[in-house]
């Protein structure tokens, strides 16, 4: 019998906050995700929802 390979770890995505022309994007790492924000609270809670819903994604602050 053969043994089944071990599952393997999320692959790790980072969500990068910066500002832009006074406005606030959101990024991913894998460029599946993209949002222009108003306001940095509402880019944040975007992130860390996206984070939430995704294993393996980490919230980056960008300068």
């Amino acid at each position: 019998m053969i043994a089944a390979p071990p599952p393997s770890p999320p692959a790790v995505e980072t969500l990068t906050i910066q500002p832009a022309n006074g406005r606030w994007l959101v990024t991913s790492s894998d460029g599946l995700f993209e949002g222009v924000f108003t306001d940095a609270k509402s880019a944040v809670q975007c992130a860390r929802a996206q984070a939430e819903t995704h294993p393996g994604h980490m919230l980056v602050l960008g300068g």
